[in-house]
């Protein structure tokens, strides 16, 4: 089954248990991922250094693309604290990757 995955907030998941493993439901990780998509708050979390390093070797392992809204970077003045390897995208990659999966994740509220 293939899943998109839609991150929105990330506020309330403590240092020690942040793990993209743990964040997102294991039985998703069995499946075919086609994208997380970085959207709102949540984008804060790749802007720091050390989030966004968990999370980029994370995709890097699972060989998951990497993907952040443009606007929720620019309205918090944020595309250049971005790692070139994060796809800065519209919504139209959210939009495309809910199409194309058999289900979508939500992680956090907006």
């Amino acid at each position: 089954m293939k899943i998109f995955i839609c991150v929105n907030d990330l506020q309330g998941i403590e240092k020690e248990s942040y793990d993209p493993a743990k964040i997102i439901n294991k039985e998703a990780l069995n499946q075919e991922v086609l994208g997380i998509f970085f959207y709102s708050h949540s984008v804060n979390d790749l802007a720091e250094k050390t989030k966004s390093s968990i999370w980029l070797s994370f995709a890097k392992e699972k060989n998951i693309p990497i993907y952040a809204c443009t606007n929720s970077l620019t309205s918090r003045n944020l595309l250049k604290k971005i790692s070139p390897t994060v796809e800065i995208t519209g919504l139209g990659q959210l939009i495309e990757g809910v199409l194309y999966s058999k289900k979508t994740i939500v992680i956090g509220s907006i």
